[in-house]
């Protein structure tokens, strides 16, 4: 024990400074201490430049952090800027959908009424149509079948060039007026037994245009209005009352012009004989790209060679004519 204590006061004698006396040479205990001291102190600078560093690397995080947050925060509030914007949008287009829906319907409506109203005005016109048939098969005897077989080859002809069946059905009931204008002609001209003279055909061209006009401004006779004007007009331009030409007829009157023709060709009337069917299909063919669309005597050769025209033909000769 006593040991023990001596060791230590003379550890403590070996560590503690020995400060000279003025004058007097540092002793080995002073240097040491010296030393020791210049020691503690680089290890404080150490520490203190490190607690500088370390203080300014926490304010740079500070720094960085609040940055982070004002930028979080400025996304928020734009987010938040959006939300509102969406749901005003959602609510905008719902209420746009709702007054779409109620469009729509209001459309739906309307239409179904224009619907009511174009069926009651196609019952309407085709009363007329029986009407303007009937007269016209008064005014002239042979009329009635005439007229039949033309409709039963215009929408024969309209199917096989693959046209809608709307359109072969209005191409058909518009085709039976071409020649209403007719009423207006004289009987004498309809009736007559001779060649027509100069003067004569002068007036029986006129049936085109009062046929026309006889057939008023109502869209449901659009058609028919075109047919009556052009059944006379020809491929080449030399028809009239117009002189169109190609595609300038409209294709209802030049698919008229090709069934008119041929059974004018291949009907009795006063001036003449009926031609047979072999030498009506000749003189067709030989009108086509002259008096005839070329693509339609096509149409109604191919009719002849398998049997559409004897068919209608035989159908119509077995209907009864009041």
């Amino acid at each position: 024990m006593a040991d023990d204590s001596q060791r230590m006061t003379v550890e403590v004698v070996e560590v503690s400074p020995n400060i000279a006396e003025p004058g007097e040479a540092p002793t080995v205990a002073s240097e040491v201490f010296r030393q020791l001291l210049q020691q503690a102190i680089r290890v404080a600078d150490q520490a203190n430049a490190q607690s500088v560093r370390m203080a300014a690397d926490f304010a740079e995080i500070y720094r960085r952090e609040q940055v982070i947050r004002n930028e979080y925060e400025a996304k928020l509030k734009e987010l938040r800027l959006m939300e509102r914007q969406t749901t005003r949008y959602a609510e905008d287009l719902a209420q746009m959908l709702r007054t779409e829906r109620e469009r729509r319907e209001e459309l739906e409506r309307a239409l179904e009424q224009e619907r009511l109203a174009n069926e009651e005005l196609r019952r309407t016109g085709l009363q007329g149509i029986s009407h303007l048939l009937l007269a016209a098969t008064l005014k002239d005897q042979t009329t009635g079948a005439h007229l039949l077989r033309v409709r039963r080859y215009v929408e024969a002809i309209a199917t096989r060039i693959g046209l809608p069946a709307q359109l072969v059905e209005e191409f058909g009931y518009s085709s039976v007026m071409h020649d209403v204008g007719k009423i207006h002609t004289p009987d004498h001209i309809l009736q007559s037994e001779h060649h027509l003279s100069s003067e004569e055909f002068e007036v029986i061209k006129q049936h085109c245009i009062d046929g026309e006009v006889m057939l008023g401004d109502a869209r449901f006779f659009e058609t028919a209005r075109a047919i009556a004007r052009e059944h006379h007009e020809r491929w080449d331009g030399q028809g009239y009352p117009d002189g169109k030409r190609g595609s300038e007829i409209s294709v209802a009157a030049r698919i008229v012009s090709v069934a008119d023709v041929f059974d004018a060709l291949t009907s009795k009337r006063p001036y003449k004989d009926a031609w047979t069917l072999e030498e009506g299909m000749r003189s067709i063919s030989e009108g086509a790209g002259k008096q005839f669309d070329p693509e339609l005597v096509e149409a109604f050769k191919t009719l002849r060679a398998d049997g559409t025209i004897e068919r209608i033909r035989q159908e119509v000769g077995a209907a009864r004519f009041e």
